[in-house]
C-alpha cells in the first residue's frame, strides 16, 4: 500500500489537474484509487471528469468541502487529491443518486462493486478484510437514510464505513459528490476496499458528558428537530441545564452539543439552531422518548494525541490515512490557536495524511457531528 497526497491552488480545473498529475510519483495509469477533496469554489463537475480522465485504470471519487487538510495544513480553496497504490487490494466505487428520495434505485450499481472486490452479500464475515468510504451530499439531511439503505444491500450491520458529509463554503447551500466523473448533488459515492492489508476505523470524540440529562418529549427526526425537552420547550430547557438565559444558549451551543446513546456508545449530535418558537434544530437525527446528555468540551491536543497512539498501536507503520473532521472542529481549533499543534501531531504519526473539513461523520451504521472520523491502513 502506497498514499501520494498533492495540492493545488490553481482556481481553474484544467491547471489544476495539470498541476496535481505533475507532482505525482507515478504514471496516472498506475493507480488503484483516486480520492479528491476540493473547495467549492472549483467547478466541480469539470473536475470531476478532468480527473477521472487522467486517471483511467483508478476508481476515483471526489466531495467538495468546508477546508481541506493535507500535511500543509488546514487549507483553503485548494483542491487535495491523494492516491492509492495497492496490488494487494481490489478496489470499486458506486455513485448513490437519488438519496433523499430513493436510494435503493443505485443497488445494482453497490451490488456489482461488491461482486467486483469479491465481498459477499449477508455474510457476518464480510468486514473481515475489507471496508467503504463513503462521501454523502450534505443540504438534503439524507445520511441516515443513505446509511440504512446501504447497509440493507450489504446484510452486515457490522461491515466497517468511514465517511464524511460534503461540505461548502457560502451562503449557498449546494455540495457535490462524484464517482469515476460522474457528480450528483443528492446522493453519495462510495469505495469498497477488499485488502490483505490491516485496517483501522476509528472516530475522536473530544467532549466529554456533563451528567446532565434530558429526555426528548417531542421531537421530528425527519426534519432533525427537537420540539420539547421533559415536556417543555426545548430551547428554554437546554439553557436551564446550562444556567444561563435563552439568548446566551445560542453562543454556546459548539461547546455543548447533545449525546445520543447507539449501540451502547455515545455519538455527538450538533446544534444547528434555535427557530423562533424555541425548538432545537439539529445535525443529526434524534428520536422521541430518547434520553441525550449534555456534553463540554474538552482538551482537544490530548485527544489528537490518545487517538494517534490509539492508531499506531492497531497500525504500526501507517501507510495510507484519510481524515474527515467536521467544520465545527477546524474553526474551534482556529478560536483556540492550536490549528498548527494539532497538524503536527498527525505529521509526527503519519507519513502522509490528507482529509477535509465536513458538514457529519459517518462510522458504521452511525452518522454524528463535531467529531474526527479517521481511516488508516498499513502493511
Amino acid at each position: 500500500m502506497e498514499q501520494e497526497v498533492v495540492v493545488s491552488r490553481s482556481s481553474n480545473a484544467k491547471t489544476a489537474v495539470k498541476d496535481l498529475t505533475g507532482k505525482l510519483k507515478r504514471a496516472t495509469g498506475d493507480y488503484h484509487a483516486v480520492i479528491f477533496m476540493a473547495a467549492i469554489s472549483f467547478d466541480f463537475e469539470e473536475l470531476s471528469k478532468e480527473i477521472a480522465a487522467c486517471f483511467p485504470k483508478a476508481q476515483v471519487i471526489g466531495t467538495s468541502t468546508a477546508g481541506e487538510i493535507s500535511p500543509e495544513g488546514f487549507l483553503n480553496n485548494t483542491v487535495v487529491l491523494t492516491t492509492m497504490y495497492s496490488p494487494e487490494s481490489k478496489i470499486h466505487g458506486a455513485l448513490i443518486e437519488n438519496g433523499s428520495r430513493y436510494p435503493v434505485s443505485s443497488k445494482n450499481e453497490i451490488e456489482k462493486a461488491m461482486t467486483f472486490c469479491g465481498i459477499q452479500k449477508n455474510s457476518p464475515l464480510s468486514g473481515k478484510n475489507a471496508f467503504a468510504i463513503t462521501f454523502i451530499n450534505g443540504v438534503h439531511n439524507a445520511e441516515e437514510t443513505i446509511l440504512s439503505t446501504l447497509y440493507s444491500i450489504i446484510g452486515n450491520d457490522s461491515f466497517p464505513l468511514a465517511g464524511g458529509t460534503a461540505g461548502y463554503t457560502g451562503s449557498t447551500a449546494v455540495t457535490y459528490v462524484s464517482f469515476n466523473g460522474r457528480t450528483t448533488q443528492d446522493g453519495a459515492a462510495l469505495l469498497f476496499i477488499k485488502t490483505s492489508c490491516k485496517f483501522d476505523i476509528r472516530q475522536e470524540d473530544i467532549f466529554n458528558p456533563t451528567g446532565k440529562r434530558v429526555w426528548v418529549t417531542g421531537a421530528d427526526p425527519i426534519s432533525r428537530t427537537i420540539k420539547s425537552l421533559n415536556g417543555k420547550p426545548a430551547q428554554t430547557v437546554y439553557a436551564q441545564q446550562l444556567g444561563v438565559s435563552e439568548s446566551q444558549a445560542g453562543s454556546m451551543t459548539f461547546e455543548n452539543p447533545f449525546g445520543r446513546y447507539l449501540n451502547g456508545s455515545m455519538h455527538i449530535a450538533a446544534l444547528a439552531g434555535f427557530t423562533a418558537d424555541k425548538k432545537i434544530q439539529l445535525f443529526a437525527r434524534v428520536v422521541p422518548n430518547s434520553t441525550l446528555e449534555l456534553m463540554k468540551i474538552g482538551n482537544p491536543k490530548e485527544k489528537a494525541a490518545e487517538t494517534c497512539a490509539g492508531i499506531l498501536q492497531a497500525i504500526p507503520s501507517p501507510k495510507f490515512t484519510l481524515l474527515m473532521t467536521c467544520i465545527t472542529r477546524t474553526l474551534a481549533f482556529n478560536r483556540l490557536h492550536i490549528e498548527r499543534d494539532i497538524i503536527s501531531k498527525y505529521r509526527e504519526t503519519f507519513p502522509t495524511f490528507c482529509g477535509f473539513s465536513c458538514y457529519g461523520e459517518q462510522i458504521g451504521r452511525i452518522h454524528c457531528n463535531q467529531t474526527l472520523v479517521t481511516v488508516v491502513i498499513g502493511d
